[in-house]
């Protein structure tokens, strides 16, 4: 501001110099710079240096020679905003703007162009500009015409026209800048064009993301991907190789594509998560088993065998104190009866535990404190299972739920997305939970995913919204969504925004748009109506009301199922017994067998061998 106002008067002393009103070039440039350009961080010229004796002024100068593409690469990279370019460096520079705004760092915003022409060159430059693409990104362009004496003849602005709406190409109208020269001080140079587009077209890619976006299907790789070259399929790729101006669908602020492109504002806050497997309700014939968990079964176990080891042995010894005690005189076949075998310790302490009755010898006190000891752990573990028993019975029993992202990934279960940026926010993460679910991602096709749902075995990435709805996924139905259920917390958040190119001139508006919708609160109210009107109600209720089940109300009548479990007790009892008794059965034989073979080979040897000379 310092810069104009000091400017001003040497201009107006210049102009009152001459013979007319018509400044010279270097007094109109020293204007347009110091009143349109000294607001951006920097400008760069290419050519003259119209401002070399002004203070306060950032630019960049560059000469046209073959360091021009790096020094202009470096220059932006150092903030350089706006160009003035005179005629010898036209031609390079338009063709530099798009491949080195591609490839560099800063991402400036609102571009402005002079451009100077001589008059002996000015149908060749103008027959290369109609068609330019560079164009495209260049809505603030000044084009000066100035005579061999310095003067400026004439002035242009430039007007787009699109043929067809696919192509790169531009029809670039030179329209005349009418000016009063003499009040040129106050004429506006650089008139709005973002108010009235005058038929601009604006590229735009977007991914069936319904109710909030339609289009005519031209890409079928949906997000896509950019490669390290700039060139790429689907909508980032679009957009990275400029087939596209602008594309929506749900892009979080990915930085690969960012590297081609860059982003709007924030449109919205989305958190991630994963569709998993509802829990299934557990087959009947497990019934008897979950009335006590895996530990509790360990420890009634260990108590089994111990009371079977403690029965056997206390048995034992009492039988040979009985024998002791009848002398060398008695008959020990009398005290069979009192022998204790382990086959009675294993059904003595089965029965302790089911509650049934048993023999038990009271002539020793220990063996008296033993069964005491025996009695009441059997009457515990009986009552214990009992009381599980009848909950298990009227209460439905599920798996185990997947609830968080830690259980998800101890679980190892594949899950599918619709590409491999939806895993770019927990690339570089150190817990391990994330480390190991990154290990079991799969990018897929609508196709597969949808092939993967019915199958009932994986994950499924879903987005739930900044509201509360979760997002539409072509991979649900009304079926599928009765299977699923979200986890209870989310991998990451994230932001949302459209992909757009770098040099986009509409970039500026477009945020400053968003931010008006995002204020004012509509978006609420638009995604609540839309989903309401235009998403599958049914699906997504489903989704949401995944973890309430259906019998969670009030408890279940006994049915024959519930009587599976005893089934299988008794069919693996009566299997185990048969089994037994073939093998005792092909036991008996063989011993048989062998015992005769036995008797056999003794009676061969022990015979007499006749005399040899004996007839």
């Amino acid at each position: 501001m310092n810069a104009t106002t000091g400017l001003v008067p040497l201009l107006l002393g210049q102009a009152a110099s001459g013979t007319s009103s018509l400044p010279t070039l270097s007094v109109l440039m020293q204007f347009l710079i110091v009143k349109y350009f000294t607001h951006y961080y920097s400008y760069c010229t290419i050519g003259r240096d119209f401002v070399e004796d002004v203070e306060d002024v950032s630019r960049t100068v560059l000469a046209v020679n073959d360091q021009l593409q790096s020094n202009l690469l470096l220059a932006i990279d150092n903030g350089c905003q706006a160009f003035v370019v005179d005629e010898p460096g036209i031609g390079s520079f338009l063709d530099l703007f798009i491949p080195l705004h591609d490839i560099a760092r800063q991402r400036s915003l609102d571009k402005g162009l002079i451009l100077l022409v001589t008059q002996q060159h000015q149908q060749e430059l103008f027959d290369r500009i109609r068609s330019h693409d560079a164009f495209r990104e260049l809505p603030n362009v000044l084009l000066v015409v100035y005579s061999a004496r310095e003067w400026p003849t004439n002035l242009y602005t430039t007007a787009i026209r699109v043929k067809d709406v696919l192509e790169r190409r531009v029809n670039v109208t030179l329209e005349p800048h009418t000016i009063d020269w003499s009040s040129w001080r106050t004429h506006n140079f650089f008139p709005d064009k973002s108010t009235d587009l005058m038929g601009y077209v604006l590229r735009t890619a977007m991914c069936n993301y319904l109710p909030f976006t339609s289009y005519e299907r031209l890409d079928i790789d949906e997000w896509g991907d950019v490669y390290p070259n700039g060139t790429g399929i689907g909508l980032m790729g679009s957009v990275a190789e400029r087939r596209t101006d602008i594309a929506f669908g749900a892009f979080y602020l990915w930085f690969k594509p960012y590297n081609f492109s860059t982003y709007t504002a924030t449109i919205s806050r989305s958190g991630v998560t994963v569709l998993v497997p509802k829990p299934k309700m557990l087959p009947f014939w497990r019934t008897p088993f979950l009335s006590f968990s895996v530990p509790l079964w360990i420890a009634v176990m260990m108590t089994l065998l111990a009371g079977i080891a403690a029965v056997w042995i206390a048995g034992t010894v009492r039988h040979r104190l009985l024998l002791l005690s009848i002398g060398v005189d008695g008959d020990p076949a009398e005290l069979i009866a009192e022998q204790r075998t382990l086959s009675d310790a294993v059904l003595m302490m089965v029965g302790f535990f089911v509650a049934q009755s048993s023999s038990i010898r009271t002539d020793l006190w220990s063996c008296v404190f033993l069964f005491t000891a025996l009695l009441l752990a059997g009457f515990m573990v009986s009552n214990l299972y009992s009381g599980g028993l009848a909950s298990v019975m009227t209460v439905p029993q599920y798996e185990k739920s997947i609830d968080t992202v830690k259980d998800f990934a101890a679980t190892g279960m594949p899950w599918y997305g619709p590409t491999p940026y939806c895993l770019e926010e927990i690339w570089n993460a150190t817990e391990p939970h994330l480390q190991q679910i990154q290990k079991t991602y799969i990018a897929a096709e609508p196709e597969e995913t949808k092939l993967h749902v019915r199958m009932g075995d994986s994950g499924f990435i879903i987005e739930q919204a900044q509201h509360g709805n979760f997002a539409p996924s072509d991979f649900l139905d009304r079926e599928s969504s009765t299977t699923l259920q979200p986890l209870k917390d989310t991998i990451y958040t994230q932001n949302c925004a459209a992909l757009i190119t770098n040099t986009n001139p509409l970039r500026s508006n477009l945020n400053e748009y968003i931010l008006r919708v995002q204020q004012s609160g509509i978006l609420y109210h638009l995604g609540t109506r839309a989903a309401i009107r235009y998403l599958p109600t049914d699906v997504m209720r489903n989704i949401e009301r995944a973890r309430i089940h259906q019998h969670d109300e009030s408890a279940v009548k006994l049915e024959i199922g519930h009587f599976l479990g005893a089934y299988f007790i008794l069919g693996y009892g009566l299997l185990c017994a048969g089994l037994a008794f073939l093998g005792e059965l092909w036991g008996t034989a063989i011993v048989r067998r062998m015992s005769e073979l036995l008797a056999w080979k003794e009676t061969v040897n022990t015979a007499p061998v006749p005399n040899a000379g004996t007839r």
